[in-house]
C-alpha cells in the first residue's frame, strides 16, 4: 500500500466541495482510496461497549461489510483493542500494534483475508461526542501501510476533521432555521440524529412537553411503553429511508391525559451520505388538535391576492363567525361584511364558509 502523494492532494481538494453537496462524499473517498493505494475505505462507529456499527463504505469493500454485519462481527472486532492508542496518536498502523500470531491466526482476521483484505489504516475522526474511526483498508497481496507515509495519513485525518466540524456547522445553520420556520407556523418540531437521539427541539414542541410527552437522556418518551415504541419504530423507519420522500409514513398518535392526542409525523431530510457529517437527519412534527387556528395575515394576501379588510374578515368567517356577528362586532355594515366574502370566496376557489375553513387549515405559514 503506497500513498501517491500528488493524487492525494488532488482528492483531499474534493472534501471541502463534499460538506455542501454530500453526494460527492462517496466519490471523494474512492479517489482518497485509490490515491493512498488502499483496497477501499470504510468508516465506523461505536455501537456499544466493544462494537462496531458500519457507517458509509466504498463499493469494493460492500461484500466485506455485507459479511462484517451478518456475521455480527462488529460485537467481536478485534481493532477494538486498537482505540486507546488510537485516542492517544489520532492514527495508527495496525500491523504495528497487532503481533504477527494474532494477525495470522485470530479469527477476525480469518474472516478478513477471505474477503482479500489485509491491515489497515486507522484514523480517529470523532467530532465532540460523535465518535467516529475512518479505515484505510489494504489488500491481502499487497505491503502493509508504511510508517514513511505516515505524514500523509496525518493530513488525510486533519482535512476529515475540518470537514466533519465545518459540515456540522453548516448543518446545525440549516436545521435551526427550519425550526424557527415551523415556530412561526406555530407547529411544534423535534429534530434528531442517525441514532435516533434528539438534537433540537423548537419553543412550541417544548410547550407541549409533560408527563405524556418528554426527553429523557435524549430520547423521546410517551406516556405509555406501547406509544414510546410506536415513535421510535416509526422514527427508525424515516431513519433508514433512502432520502426525502422515499416512502410515505405513518402518523403516531400520543394521548394526553384530558386533552386530544397529539399526532406526529415523521420526516427525513437529506441523503443517507449526508448522515455522517450531519448534524440531524429527521425529524419529527407535531400537531396540537386543541390549538386554534392561528394564520399569518401576510401569507394569506400573497397566497390569495387579498386586501388587508378582505384578509381580517377572511380569517374570521374560517373561524366560524357569521356575516352579522363580524358586522356588529367590527362596526361595519353588514352589506360590506358582505361584498367582502363574495370577493374573497372568488379569490380562494371557495363558495362556503366550511371550504373557506377546510383551506385555510391545510395552510400552516
Amino acid at each position: 500500500m503506497r500513498v501517491n502523494a500528488e493524487r492525494l492532494s488532488e482528492a483531499l481538494d474534493q472534501v471541502q466541495a463534499a460538506v455542501f453537496e454530500p453526494s460527492l462524499w462517496l466519490p471523494t473517498m474512492e479517489a482518497v482510496s485509490r490515491a493512498s493505494g488502499a483496497l477501499g475505505i470504510n468508516i465506523m462507529e461505536p455501537s456499544g461497549r466493544g462494537t462496531f456499527g458500519a457507517v458509509l463504505s466504498t463499493e469494493n469493500l460492500e461484500t466485506l461489510l455485507d459479511g462484517y454485519m451478518r456475521d455480527d462481527w462488529g460485537s467481536r472486532d478485534f481493532r477494538a483493542n486498537l482505540l486507546q492508542p488510537l485516542h492517544r496518536a489520532g492514527v495508527v498502523l495496525e500491523a504495528e500494534i497487532i503481533s504477527k500470531e494474532q494477525f495470522d491466526h485470530h479469527e477476525y482476521y480469518q474472516f478478513m483475508k477471505k474477503h482479500g483484505v489485509g491491515d489497515c489504516v486507522l484514523m480517529d475522526i470523532s467530532s465532540g461526542k460523535d465518535a467516529l474511526y475512518f479505515v484505510l483498508q489494504s489488500s491481502l497481496t499487497d505491503d502493509s501501510p508504511r510508517a514513511t507515509d505516515l505524514p500523509h495519513f496525518h493530513t488525510i485525518r486533519t482535512r476529515l476533521l475540518t470537514a466533519v466540524h465545518l459540515a456540522q456547522h453548516v448543518d446545525a445553520s440549516r436545521v435551526m432555521g427550519m425550526a424557527a420556520a415551523f415556530q412561526t407556523s406555530n407547529i411544534g418540531c423535534i429534530f434528531f440524529d442517525r441514532k435516533g437521539l434528539v438534537t433540537l427541539t423548537n419553543l412550541k414542541a417544548e410547550t407541549l412537553f409533560s408527563d405524556d410527552l418528554r426527553i429523557s437522556r435524549g430520547e423521546v418518551r410517551a406516556g405509555s411503553a406501547h406509544e414510546t415504541a410506536r415513535f421510535h419504530r416509526e422514527l427508525k423507519i424515516a431513519l433508514q429511508a433512502a432520502g426525502p420522500g422515499a416512502e410515505p409514513l405513518s402518523a403516531v398518535r400520543l394521548s394526553r391525559t384530558g386533552k386530544r392526542p397529539l399526532i406526529v409525523r415523521f420526516e427525513r431530510f437529506g441523503p443517507q451520505l449526508a448522515d455522517l457529517f450531519s448534524h440531524s437527519c429527521a425529524l419529527a412534527l407535531i400537531e396540537d388538535p386543541d390549538d386554534e387556528m392561528r394564520q399569518n395575515p401576510e401569507t394569506l394576501m400573497a397566497l390569495f391576492d387579498l386586501t388587508p379588510a378582505e384578509t381580517r374578515i377572511s380569517m374570521l368567517v374560517a373561524s366560524g363567525m357569521s356575516a352579522v356577528d363580524i358586522a356588529s362586532q367590527h362596526g361595519i355594515s353588514y352589506e360590506t361584511v358582505r361584498s367582502h366574502i363574495r370577493s374573497i370566496f372568488q379569490k380562494t376557489g371557495t363558495g362556503r364558509q366550511s371550504e373557506l375553513s377546510a383551506l385555510f387549515g391545510k395552510i400552516r405559514l
